[in-house]
């Protein structure tokens, strides 16, 4: 049996050969002209082979029409609140396009951008390309109070602070009426904001013992501006009941400094990585919700008595913690939806004091941890002092030069300290130390090597309970034997690519091929190769079009412990003329890291921008991390015609990442210098280029426009 079956087989298998041998002679006698030997591979996958006949009826095809597409406004029908509406999109490059029977230019690619100015009330644009015409219609309100705040229906404990809100024509005068009590709102005028438009701010507070929850009604806003008055409303409001009450100690709270009496039956913990912390007093409306280099976060597992009622501002509430902080009761980390618990709250108590000590003082891969043991897990401030800012009043934390030369770490309610923390001879970073005993607290003073010379910390809990702090030390580059820059001799840098996934950032002219979230990744891959070519051990946020929220970021930044972060973004802004570089930083140990990208970047001349922004300070979230020096850069206006054609541009690209890679090199050379007491190195225009392998010769002809007005995001 087995014998038949396989003497079939044998017979079918021959059978199946000759007959594919015939049709394969058979094709051969067809073909008219020899096929000549080749060395390219044939495709393996089925998906991959086209027949003759299917590859002579492609190039048969007839192009697709180039049509108009307009990637901005994203529908036709909108209403605004500037005089200006910018659409931005492309068409046939070789066709006119008229808008309203005028014709407007486009570039070579058929890349357009047109700014329309409005008048109030409807406004209608009337685009005609190719025998086609798309209309848009632009209703332009010119409103003095333009949003309010809470949107939707909201309810608050018994007792909390209510901060209401509405974004008012700037100049404006503002009130607020709620619950049998008017006030009038604070404008909350910052370095930052430089629209027309601004936030006013004042606070109400909930009735306190409620027996049952009740509905207090919506907050009735006014703003007059120029004899003109508008009103709007916000959503209903409820103060639920009051909570059970729990015992108080009177005496729980320090008096002075920055302690707050908030009873002390009811304990906050923190249940987040680490909690932001802003100031507590919120009588001051204004800094609401201000971000301040001043004040420092707080590390999970940190415990301290807390109010019951909560703040609230916009969509955020916040506990109010002894310490004198404010911090959020819970946050969205966007692009994900869903609140995650940053604190939780519950009854309890806690010792009437703080006790610490000084466990160990060691140094480890490139960081020097500072170990203590204490008797609870307290909150703490630091503080790096004594460094001046421009004007902290209004949010604008900008300083000139690093002024500060030691470090302050105040350890809340600490009436004991035991133990000398004795700083090595040769330590990178501190010269010495000692305990400052204060009426209610402890703080322990780190003096700095040098004035200014400091590189990032974090704080955390280890698996014992004791509280440690990491302090980033200076890494050491490598030079050849005349001197010169030889390696970055593996410097950690993290390169946070800015948005992605969900989150697209600016749209551009192109939202689906080349908005702001796909560029960034482009020109941060360029950074990556060039920083490696230099020597740098480099790790991006994202390698792909996905997601990457914040607290992603800052995970990653803290398990990575980089000795360089630089965040790359591309600027967009309402209007199509602002332009241009800017650097951005957050803490005074990030302001000189971003000073050597600015100056590296303007050393490209008109190369790539027309315009550069002075060094600028902010409160970006990536920036506000404390683990090493911070850099946030905006690569261009990805709004700006001129701007894009560059940040879509390979070459460009190129020019750009050398650029931000010498500005990298350049802050670590200075740490070199400054550690052998070597003379400043001269940042000319001289030295653009110096630290790279590619030539400049193979960019693209440069654009010759005169530089537009420059304007803020």
């Amino acid at each position: 049996m087995k014998k038949t079956v396989l003497i079939t087989f044998a017979l079918v298998l021959i059978a199946g050969l000759s007959l594919a041998a015939f049709f394969t002679v058979a094709r051969v006698k067809k073909e008219e002209t020899p096929v000549e030997e080749s060395s390219a591979v044939l495709p393996t996958d089925k998906s991959e082979i086209v027949s003759l006949e299917e590859s002579e009826e492609a190039e048969e095809e007839e192009p697709k029409e180039i049509l108009l597409r307009i990637s901005s406004p994203q529908t036709k029908a909108v209403t605004v609140t500037e005089p200006f509406l910018v659409f931005t999109g492309t068409c046939d490059p070789a066709e006119r396009l008229l808008v309203n029977d005028t014709e407007i230019p486009h570039d070579k690619d058929g890349i357009f951008s047109y700014q329309a100015d409005l008048q109030v009330g409807n406004n209608k644009f009337t685009f005609t390309h190719k025998g086609k015409t798309t209309v848009y219609t632009a209703n332009y309100r010119y409103v003095i109070l333009k949003d309010c705040s809470p949107t939707t229906a909201q309810s608050y404990p018994s007792g909390s602070g209510l901060v209401a809100t509405a974004t008012a024509r700037r100049g404006s005068t503002v009130t607020a009426a709620f619950n049998g009590k008017t006030i009038t709102l604070s404008p909350v005028e910052n370095a930052n904001n430089k629209e027309d438009f601004i936030p006013y701010n004042g606070l109400f507070t909930l009735p306190d013992k409620q027996s049952k929850d009740v509905n207090l009604g919506r907050i009735r806003y006014q703003a007059k501006n120029n004899g003109k008055t508008e009103t709007a409303e916000s959503a209903p409001i409820t103060c639920k009941k009051s909570d059970v009450v729990v015992k108080s100690n009177p005496n729980a709270t320090p008096k002075g400094g920055k302690y707050i009496n908030v009873g002390s039956g009811y304990i906050a913990e923190i249940v987040s990585h680490n909690a932001e912390t802003f100031d507590g007093n919120v009588s001051n409306t204004k800094s609401i919700d201000w971000s301040r280099p001043t004040n420092n976060y707080l590390p999970k597992g940190t415990v301290d008595y807390c109010s019951g009622a909560l703040v609230t501002y916009q969509d955020s509430k916040y506990v109010t913690l002894r310490a004198g902080y404010r911090v959020y009761l819970s946050r969205i980390d966007k692009p994900y939806k869903g609140e995650k618990a940053v604190v939780r709250r519950y009854a309890g108590t806690l010792p009437d004091h703080n006790e610490i000590g000084i466990a160990s003082f060691e140094r480890q891969s490139g960081h020097t941890v500072l170990t203590l043991d204490s008797l609870w897990k307290a909150p703490f401030y630091f503080d790096i002092r004594e460094q001046r800012y421009t004007n902290p009043g209004t949010q604008d934390y900008r300083i000139t030069s690093p002024t500060y030369s030691y470090v302050d770490i105040t350890f809340c309610y600490a009436t004991v300290h035991t133990g000398k923390l004795q700083i090595p001879e040769n330590h990178p970073v501190f010269s010495s130390a000692k305990w400052i005993q204060n009426k209610s607290d402890c703080t322990l003073r780190l003096y700095l090597r040098r004035q200014g010379a400091f590189y990032g910390w974090d704080s955390y809990y280890n698996e014992k309970g004791q509280l440690c702090f990491s302090f980033l030390e200076p890494h050491q580059i490598s030079l050849d034997e005349n001197g010169n820059f030889k390696s970055l001799n593996g410097a950690k840098i993290l390169i946070d690519v800015g948005h992605g996934g969900a989150d697209i950032g600016a749209p551009g002219f192109d939202s689906k091929n080349h908005n702001e979230a796909i560029q960034n990744l482009l020109l941060a891959n360029q950074l990556k190769k060039q920083l490696e070519k230099l020597g740098g051990v480099v790790t991006l946020t994202r390698t792909a079009d996905v997601n990457s929220s914040a607290d992603d970021k800052i995970t990653l930044l803290r398990r990575i412990a980089p000795d360089y972060c630089i965040a790359i973004h591309h600027n967009s802004s309402d209007s199509a003329s602002p332009n241009g570089f800017s650097s951005y930083y957050h803490h005074p140990f990030s302001m000189k890291a971003a000073e050597y990208v600015l100056t590296a970047t303007k050393n490209t001349g008109n190369q790539v921008y027309r315009t550069f922004d002075a060094l600028k300070w902010h409160y970006y979230f990536t920036a506000r991390s404390t683990v090493c020096p911070v850099v946030l850069t905006e690569n261009g206006y990805i709004s700006n015609l001129t701007d894009y054609k560059a940040i879509i541009s390979t070459a460009k690209n190129q020019i750009k990442a050398e650029a931000l890679a010498n500005g990298i090199v350049a802050y670590f050379k200075s740490i070199y210098r400054a550690e052998f007491n070597l003379p400043s190195e001269p940042q000319s225009t001289e030295e653009a280029g110096s630290e790279s392998n590619s030539s400049s010769e193979e960019s693209e002809s440069q654009p010759n426009e005169e530089s537009d007005e420059e304007s803020g995001t």
